[in-house]
């Protein structure tokens, strides 16, 4: 009954014929079943279409709403719970993989297209250990990554985040020396028994502030630069890596082209005395997401219009981005929602939280919570 209420509210929201409200059923019933219902925060009971009539209601009748209709219809872009898992289960097969492949290969002399031979050598299988796989936050999967490669890491192996526990460390190098022993047929050397990868995961950045920028008095901070650092320090996870000759891999799964070049663009400044640096991502969105002033000029005026903007949106968080949320964090102009929380990185009607005045079509649910 709730579904059949929410779909005549819209009908007579939007002013659909007959005709037209047969059409746009059938391609909302598909896409809320397949992908939009699933957005982990509505509000117990809400599904999308519901949502949808209630943001499609706070707009002018007529031109306004169906610049935000078309927005949907056309430009949206939702990646479900199943597409980023996908994304998490590529990252082995793809990127950690060949890098200990073509290391080996080097390290073994031979030619790292001989992928069975090399997998299957005690050097391999060494490198393979001595790897270290750490969640940069809850959206890393490190769960789901570790069941998707079963045989190629161990649980010490995959930690859910970064900020390790100095009896933690000490537990992953006691283990990374048992196992070592059993590949090696021999106690380990002391250089031996420490990570020479250390991979970091994360699920999503649009602008890469987040991970690294420059801070007041020209260093660096951010999630990748307070890493690098801790690990050049003695104790905690200092201690679990070689000396030198060590490699930090940053993965994420789906990065904007925004966020790519800031990294990029900085990482080679960030030193790391033990080894490198490199940066991947497994998805990368490409240069036609962000929303541009030509083709989607009529939702722009509505995200540019101040009628549909709650200026509580903008915090001290906002001074990171140096622009307004208006247009995303950091200006990102993203259509983007993410099935556990649509980025701040979006537009802002699309992420309008639930206490604002403004209505979001999928309201994020922020990690910087206002105290009421």
């Amino acid at each position: 009954m709730r579904k059949d209420l929410a779909e005549s509210l819209l009908a007579k929201i939007m002013e659909w014929s007959d005709e037209e409200k047969a059409a746009e059923r059938a391609y909302l019933e598909s896409f809320a079943s397949y992908k939009y219902d699933e957005y982990q925060q509505f509000s117990p009971g809400k599904r999308f279409v519901e949502s949808l009539a209630l943001w499609l209601g706070q707009f002018e009748e007529g031109e306004e709403r169906r610049a935000a209709y078309d927005f949907v219809r056309r430009r949206l872009l939702f990646i479900s719970t199943d597409e980023m898992n996908h994304l998490v289960e590529l990252t082995f097969p793809t990127i950690i993989r060949p890098i200990l492949i073509a290391d080996t290969a080097t390290e073994l002399g031979v030619d790292p297209h001989r992928v069975k031979a090399i997998v299957n050598t005690v050097e391999y299988r060494t490198r393979l250990r001595q790897t270290l796989v750490l969640g940069l936050s809850d959206g890393a999967r490190t769960d789901w990554f570790r069941r998707a490669n079963p045989q190629e890491m161990s649980n010490e192996q995959v930690f859910h985040a970064y900020d390790v526990s100095d009896a933690k460390s000490e537990g992953m190098v006691k283990d990374l020396e048992k196992h070592l022993e059993k590949i090696l047929g021999r106690a380990p050397k002391e250089d031996e028994k420490r990570f020479r990868y250390i991979v970091l995961l994360d699920d999503f950045t649009g602008s890469g502030t987040s991970f690294i920028r420059e801070d007041k008095d020209g260093g660096w901070t951010g999630k990748i630069a307070k890493i690098v650092d801790g690990l050049m320090k003695a104790k905690n996870l200092g201690d679990t890596i070689a000396e030198e000759g060590v490699k930090i891999i940053i993965i994420l799964y789906v990065a904007g082209d925004q966020a790519i070049e800031h990294i990029e663009e900085r990482l080679p400044k960030l030193t790391f005395d033990k080894g490198t640096i490199a940066f991947h991502v497994v998805h990368k969105l490409g240069d036609a997401t962000p929303l541009n002033d030509g083709d989607d000029s009529a939702i722009l005026d509505l995200v540019g219009d101040d009628r549909y903007f709650d200026d509580d949106a903008d915090d001290e968080h906002s001074k990171v981005g140096g622009t307004s949320k208006r247009y995303g964090f950091a200006s990102c102009r993203l259509p983007l929602v993410l099935a556990h929380n649509t980025p701040n990185n979006s537009i802002y009607l699309l992420w309008a939280e639930d206490d604002q005045s403004v209505r979001g079509l999928f309201p994020r649910v922020s990690r910087h919570r206002k105290l009421q």
